[in-house]
């Protein structure tokens, strides 16, 4: 039986606040929009986009809004900072504001979609008028900065930041499944999803623009092309590569899907780093050999009414679980790939099997039974 925690006395609590547990020390400045782009060069301001944050989700028109804000000096919320070091800060609110900041200026962003400066539609931060450019070189931006002080040890500070990231986000856009589990799973092996989300083969056969080359890491810097696909956007292509590891182990495929994977983010939270290497060699490896035997068509399915071939994350799940369990028969699977992929057509021309391999049943029965479908087909050319 558990014991009960004994009840702090009105003293106690006092003590617990007086010695600053749980309080922040903070400070706010005001910095001219130079200013930010210096700091965002320099490496001043670091991190636009922690592992903890979610992606960017404004699109091109509410960036362009945002700066017609400024211009016009409508006041905006502050952002707010971490120093994780003396005069370096970590952003830890305010990246999408940030961001269209960094954008405009480096003549990334057209401004579109303007109501009061219309006449400023289809402009970079370049092709404006001098005077234009002048007042938005006065125009500041006010910083929250939390201190260093305010931790003792690296675990407080990763409270601190999840604590304020979560707190100052409760009355914004809601994050979808991928993105709580960002947030709430941060850790190597959710650094090795979004490494792996960002592998080249993937990201082909995905259709998502190349991380390595749309995506600085050095400074965060993401391309709009990546930064506006929709599998980017929202870290589905994480979800994507969770899914082969939530399914990977028949004793896992219980419940509801959105309850494998947040337990299987749950359960690697805290792998070794041969852990991580020995999943990442899977992952590659399998994705390699499904590439191997279904070429320009790998994940792909042929839509039973339309004749349209499109992605398919369910077929995704269970060609990858195939390839991983048959690696060692690479070379007589990749012998066989045209008999291979004429049987998986034949298969997904019935409706019935369609439906269960395709389609989208999130069922732990569903999943299992998709799974053994292709497996079988594997198995047969082994």
């Amino acid at each position: 039986m558990a014991t009960k925690k004994a009840k702090l006395t009105p003293k106690q609590i006092e003590d617990i606040y007086d010695s600053g547990q749980y309080r922040l020390t903070q400070e706010r400045s005001d910095f001219l929009l130079p200013q930010i782009i210096d700091f965002v060069r320099q490496k001043k301001w670091i991190n636009l986009r922690p592992e903890y944050q979610r992606r960017l989700v404004w699109d091109r028109r509410k960036k362009s809004l945002f700066i017609e804000s400024l211009l016009m000096n409508i006041p905006v919320p502050p952002v707010f900072l971490y120093e994780t070091d003396l005069s370096r800060y970590e952003v830890m609110d305010g990246q999408q504001r940030l961001n269209a900041i960094v954008e405009f200026y480096e003549n990334q962003l057209k401004l579109t979609g303007l109501e009061t400066w219309s006449a400023l539609n289809g402009y970079t931060y370049q092709q404006c008028p001098p005077r234009i450019r002048s007042g938005l070189d006065r125009r500041r931006i006010s910083a929250n900065v939390l201190l260093a002080e305010s931790a003792s040890s690296a675990s407080e500070v990763n409270f601190i930041r999840r604590t304020v990231f979560e707190r100052l986000n409760t009355g914004g856009q809601q994050l979808n499944a991928q993105e709580l589990r960002n947030s709430l799973y941060s850790g190597p092996f959710n650094e090795m999803l979004i490494e792996l989300a960002g592998n080249r083969l993937f990201d082909q056969i995905w259709e998502i623009p190349p991380y390595d080359e749309h995506y600085k890491k050095d400074d965060g810097f993401i391309n709009t092309d990546l930064a506006e696909n929709k599998l980017f956007k929202r870290m589905t292509d994480c979800e994507i590569v969770l899914r082969f590891f939530a399914f990977r182990r028949p004793s896992a495929i219980k419940g509801s899907v959105r309850s494998m994977l947040d337990d299987c983010m749950a359960s690697h939270r805290e792998a070794s780093s041969s852990e991580i290497d020995a999943m990442k060699s899977s992952f590659i490896s399998s994705l390699d050999l499904a590439h191997h035997i279904f070429g320009t068509r790998t994940f792909q399915a042929k839509d039973i009414q339309s004749g349209k071939w499109r992605l398919s994350q369910p077929l995704f799940d269970a060609v990858m679980v195939a390839s991983e369990r048959h690696l060692e028969s690479k070379s007589r699977l990749v012998s066989n790939r045209t008999k291979i992929v004429k049987n998986l057509e034949a298969a997904l021309s019935d409706p019935e099997t369609y439906e269960i391999v395709v389609g989208r049943p999130n069922t732990a029965a569903a999943i299992k039974e998709r799974l053994s479908i292709v497996d079988d087909i594997f198995t047969n050319h082994c």
